[in-house]
């Protein structure tokens, strides 16, 4: 069995200004939000990831088999999620494949979508995002766009590893936490991220319809929400609702 996580890229490109990256986790925030600016964006499907290690898992789309981790976009701005968890033994993988896929694609910036689990989210009328940075270009751009960084905390599953691989290999990546629900698909939280990044990168993607929908969302992934929370568990996931120990 190979470890080695595979970028198939069916339509190449030669660089990258930004990614986006959104998977299955703390209230499916992140998988939600870039699948929504997928779809507003029309972005075109570009490849996927591959790899013996990842879930014996297909998705049918209009009766059409698509791989479960799909990368969508132009030399612009792209954008990749995943439509099933990533397992434990997958993640350190496909996070040392992506971030080195995205050096040889010159990525400018790497942005991480998801979602800190917020015991009082039902009061929260407009979740609050968060944001984490490798550099201090990241940090800048985060204090421009009014986005308040993550003073203290854990971050545990594949975007941690993105984080840190990031963070040793020279590459900027800017992480968004929204407030969401731990156990609950999460909209709402969603859409502040999509805003966050509106903020960001000068994006103009409407959010109506996401929180339109947002029922709707929630039925269609309440399976995937429960298949994510057992994995997550098995990251010790709850892990981030704690504070360091020490202060260094």
């Amino acid at each position: 069995m190979s470890e080695e996580m595979q970028i198939i890229e069916v339509k190449p490109l030669s660089s990258i200004k930004y990614l986006i990256v959104g998977m299955p986790d703390t209230g499916l925030t992140g998988m939600i939000a870039v699948s929504h600016i997928i779809r507003s964006m029309n972005l075109p499907e570009i490849g996927h990831v591959e790899s013996d290690i990842l879930p014996p898992v297909m998705v049918i789309h209009q009766g059409n088999p698509k791989v479960p981790i799909r990368i969508f976009g132009d030399e612009k701005l792209v954008a990749l999620t995943s439509e099933t968890p990533v397992n434990i033994a997958a993640i350190a993988p496909l996070s040392r494949s992506l971030v080195r896929w995205a050096i040889s694609k010159k990525v400018d910036i790497l942005f991480s979508v998801s979602g800190v689990a917020t015991q009082n989210r039902l009061e929260l009328e407009t979740p609050q995002v968060f944001g984490i940075s490798t550099s201090k270009r990241g940090l800048d751009m985060l204090k421009s766009a009014g986005i308040s960084m993550l003073e203290e905390g854990f971050m545990v599953g594949p975007h941690a590893l993105i984080l840190r691989e990031c963070l040793t290999k020279g590459l900027t990546n800017i992480v968004l936490l929204a407030q969401s629900h731990y156990q609950y698909p999460d909209p709402g939280a969603a859409a502040s991220a999509v805003n966050a990044l509106n903020s960001l990168l000068g994006l103009k993607v409407d959010v109506g319809q996401l929180l339109e929908e947002a029922e709707e969302i929630r039925v269609k992934t309440r399976e995937l929400m429960q298949r994510t929370a057992r994995s997550l568990q098995r990251m010790s996931k709850t892990q981030e609702q704690e504070l360091p120990a020490m202060y260094v």
